[in-house]
């Protein structure tokens, strides 16, 4: 049987997960040129915002086409996981040339897919479950062995961004498959 989002690390508390997403009320707060979710990144990004596709709105996390961060956040971020890697991308908008700072966040994969999620054979996730045996102490990881970009954060650090204000991100409970795998 799935239950939904506890996970117990070794004493009596649970531990609650959540996959982060971009807020749905902002489906395109921005849009960059040339960028894709296959693009290659270098140490230092420089983008150029599409001015085409209306005022750019931009908020502390956004996903499309890769996580990106503000420079606030990210250093929340950092605190709260050290092993998390960044890399700078300046953003400008060519008619300004205003340039903004954020971090494309790049987690590390961990193997935690649940046999019981339903994962199409081209590794689209169409029910995320989770094995709650093979996650140690992860506090912000991408799920391992599916197509999207999948991103987890613990309870701790949910909370913690919603206290800080960031904006433009959600919390969306994550089930776990509580059997033995």
């Amino acid at each position: 049987m799935s239950k939904s989002v506890t996970l117990s690390m070794g004493g009596n508390e649970p531990v609650y997960y959540f996959q982060l997403q971009q807020d749905s009320l902002y489906q395109q707060p921005l849009s960059l040129e040339k960028v894709g979710r296959n693009t290659e990144f270098q140490e230092r990004n420089q983008f150029f915002v599409d001015e085409n596709k209306g005022e750019p709105f931009y908020l502390d996390y956004m996903e499309e086409p890769r996580w990106f961060v503000s420079h606030a956040m990210k250093e929340w971020l950092e605190k709260c996981d050290p092993s998390l890697s960044f890399q700078v991308a300046v953003l400008t908008e060519r008619s300004t040339q205003q340039q903004r700072t954020y971090w494309l966040m790049e987690p590390a994969h961990v193997e935690c897919l649940s046999e019981k999620a339903d994962v199409d054979m081209n590794g689209n996730c169409k029910r995320l479950i989770l094995n709650k045996r093979k996650l140690k102490s992860e506090r912000i990881f991408r799920v391992a062995g599916l197509r999207e970009n999948v991103l987890i954060i613990r309870l701790d650090i949910s909370e913690s961004l919603f206290r800080r204000a960031f904006t433009g991100f959600q919390c969306i409970p994550v089930e776990f498959d509580e059997t033995m795998e």
